[in-house]
């Protein structure tokens, strides 16, 4: 698992005596530190930087995100007081912040971008717990408005930003305080749904960053209807920052799995293993254990269902096979030749195609009785059959003997009819006669003419001539079937 890192930043103690008459955050940061680092939770490593000042917290914002591999998750959250200056430039409040010098005293949003901007990993999430303000002179309205934009300011690539509000709640006017800033409750409702597994909200065991945004606005909008959550994500995939310590079987699959009807087991069984598939170890584990006990289901649907789950996934467990090493392939044993008794067949063995070594003189049909006397063929596996095929019983193989002679000097039988492929001739089709020279081809080539003569002389010379000429052309049809019938038995 890729390592994740958090550094949470809560300044409480302001000294601007404006700031700290404001509502500053208690305990919020101390609590999501423990949540965080809580390794049945989400096992992150957590630095806690509390009433810092903001030459300390900035170097280490820039340590947190150096040297971050692409695969880690990084975590930054900050709660306190977001000012906004008169030139819409927006500052992090540290302990040593004072509103008329922002720029040497508190810690520039645009700094943190562009520490992001520098790291390399894929997963930033920023988690900002603001209560913004103006600060400007009094009498001057701010030029960008009461928008704080936060979004906007921390936009990149693979980043997700949560923000518990994106407007100035209250504003400094000379040394006077127009407005005022309830306590967030944003970072409470945050912890609740990590703490809890409350945020898991489709029930897979992780709490994603999405999920977490939905809850937490859910929550914090029916308590503080004034505060209104934002979030911005521009990731591949989802991040998960916890997982749910209290999994449990969803209802509506339980609910499932204790009905009587068939049809409604075999639809928990489908959302079983769609969350063995989608969940992490724990949901796996468990998953597992309820879909093999359904391999007893008194349902024969159910339950080979669950068997083929079960082969299936004990089939994708299985050892692997080394990589880099040969794999074996079960070749066939060696047998010893057998001997052929006179009549009896030669069975050509299943592996693929066999070589027959025989006389060139005479083709070997190796399907046909094999008399007393006469030469006996070997038959022999193809050497590439065993790497393409299962190993199966080798095909016996009879010693040869000598030729027997056939009543005159031996000829080799030319090239075309030798044998090609292992266990079959080629017959001969060098110099064969085309077909419209044959004696079949000149029958229906007459017969073709004599039928576009009757064509013609209808058309020339009327019916009646035409009418004479077709059963003329039938008799003839019917003695060229004959002859060209007869013919071809004479050659068979």
């Amino acid at each position: 698992m890729a390592s994740r890192h958090a550094l949470l930043i809560a300044t409480e103690s302001d000294t601007d005596p404006a700031l700290r008459r404001l509502t500053a955050p208690g305990a919020d940061a101390r609590e999501l530190a423990a949540v965080l680092s809580d390794p049945s939770v989400a096992g992150f490593e957590v630095t806690t930087l509390i009433d810092e000042p903001h030459h300390v917290v900035g170097e280490a914002i820039g340590e947190f995100y150096r040297g971050r591999r692409r695969d880690e998750l990084t975590l930054l959250y900050f709660t306190g007081h977001g000012v906004k200056d008169d030139d819409g430039s927006l500052y992090l409040a540290m302990a040593n912040t004072r509103r008329h010098s922002l720029m040497f005293t508190a810690l520039a949003a645009e700094l943190v971008d562009r520490a992001m901007a520098g790291c390399a990993s894929r997963q930033k999430v920023l988690v900002l717990d603001c209560c913004y303000s103006g600060a400007f002179p009094a009498g001057k309205l701010a030029k960008a408005g009461t928008d704080v934009h936060t979004l906007e300011r921390f936009q990149g690539r693979g980043r997700a930003v949560l923000t518990a509000s994106d407007a100035t709640q209250y504003s400094f006017e000379g040394e006077a305080v127009v407005g005022s800033a309830a306590r967030s409750v944003f970072t409470r409702h945050l912890v609740a749904g990590l703490r809890d597994g409350s945020a898991d909200l489709d029930g897979d065991g992780d709490v994603t960053v999405d999920e977490l945004y939905s809850y937490v606005h859910e929550r914090v909008v029916a308590e503080m209807p004034r505060q209104r959550p934002k979030h911005q994500s521009d990731v591949e995939g989802r991040i998960v920052l916890a997982r749910n310590p209290r999994w449990t079987l969803p209802e509506y699959l339980r609910h499932g799995l204790a009905s009587p009807i068939a049809d409604d087991r075999l639809t928990a069984l489908e959302g079983l293993r769609r969350l063995h598939r989608v969940g992490n170890d724990l949901v796996r584990e468990r998953t597992a254990a309820e879909i093999r006990r359904l391999v007893d289901d008194d349902s024969r649907r159910v339950s080979a269902a669950a068997e083929a789950w079960a082969a299936e996934t004990d089939s994708a467990t299985a050892e692997p096979v080394e990589m880099g090493g040969p794999v074996p392939v079960p070749v066939a044993e060696a047998q010893e030749p057998v001997p052929v008794e006179a009549g009896e067949r030669v069975p050509v063995a299943a592996a693929g195609p066999v070589s027959v070594e025989a006389d060139e003189s005479v083709p070997v049909d190796t399907d046909r009785p094999v008399p007393a006397g006469e030469a006996e063929a070997p038959v022999e596996p193809d050497p590439s059959a065993s790497a393409r095929a299962p190993a199966v019983a080798a095909a016996p193989v009879v010693k040869p003997r000598p030729p027997v002679a056939r009543g005159g000097p031996k000829v080799a039988a030319p090239a075309s009819a030798r044998p090609g492929p292992p266990g079959r001739v080629l017959p001969d089709v060098t110099g064969q006669t085309p077909f419209f020279l044959t004696a079949e081809g000149n029958f229906l080539i007459a017969g073709l003419l004599l039928v576009l003569a009757v064509i013609v002389l209808g058309v020339t010379r009327g019916q009646a001539v035409a009418g004479l000429m077709v059963p003329i052309s039938l008799i003839f049809w019917f003695f060229v079937g004959k002859g060209v019938f007869r013919l071809r038995r004479q050659r068979k």
